[in-house]
């Protein structure tokens, strides 16, 4: 059984919640409920402040507090305190890392979707020595060519892709029409596909 000794001045100079933590480390049920009580109201406010916009695009603010606090009760024994409300900062932390890595797993799956859409657009002209070129490979050659897109092909892109958004709430961005942005995501779309070709042939070559 794990023990725990609070440091003086700790979690918020709260004994109850020392005790709270001592009780749920010992796998008191109703200690760990009391503490969850206590830390979801604070850690929730927190959570949807780091979030930010972006990141509200593709997760809820309270599923992220619910794997939050998955996450600080099972590892509640690693939990070492050191200052006062270090508990709540502790978890925070961690809902840091949870809002990063949702971001970054949302633009993995945009990567991807672009790159199926681009190899659709590099292959749509038959059996090619591209079609022999390995999903790595063409995520490095759709990285590069990206760069080489024009800005507004390049945001349209970003927006419909990484963003997730409609054509219509990216015509609100860009300050176009909703078939402007269509047309505009087409021909993008043609573009990227001209450069992964000529790409493509350069390395045959």
């Amino acid at each position: 059984m794990s023990t725990y000794s609070p440091l003086p001045g700790s979690e918020l100079h709260d004994p109850q919640t020392n005790e709270l933590l001592t009780r749920a480390r010992a796998q008191d049920v109703g200690a760990r409920d009391e503490l969850l009580r206590r830390l979801r109201p604070k850690l929730l406010d927190r959570i949807e402040i780091m979030m930010g916009t972006p990141a509200r695009r593709y997760a809820e603010s309270s599923d992220v507090a619910q794997s939050v606090i998955i996450e600080v009760m099972r590892d509640l024994d690693q939990f070492a305190p050191r200052q006062r409300g270090s508990f709540l900062r502790w978890a925070c932390r961690i809902a840091r890392n949870h809002i990063h890595d949702e971001v970054r797993r949302k633009h993995e799956r945009a990567f991807e979707s672009l790159s199926a859409d681009s190899h659709d657009l590099l292959t749509s002209r038959g059996p090619t020595a591209s079609t022999e070129v390995s999903f790595e490979e063409q995520k490095e050659r759709l990285a590069d060519a990206l760069l080489e897109l024009a800005p507004d092909h390049r945001e349209v892109l970003r927006l419909r892709f990484f963003a997730g958004l409609t054509f219509g709430a990216i015509g609100e961005r860009m300050g176009r029409s909703e078939n402007a942005v269509g047309l505009l995501h087409s021909k993008a779309l043609l573009r990227l596909g001209a450069l992964l070709r000529e790409q493509a042939d350069e390395s045959a070559s």
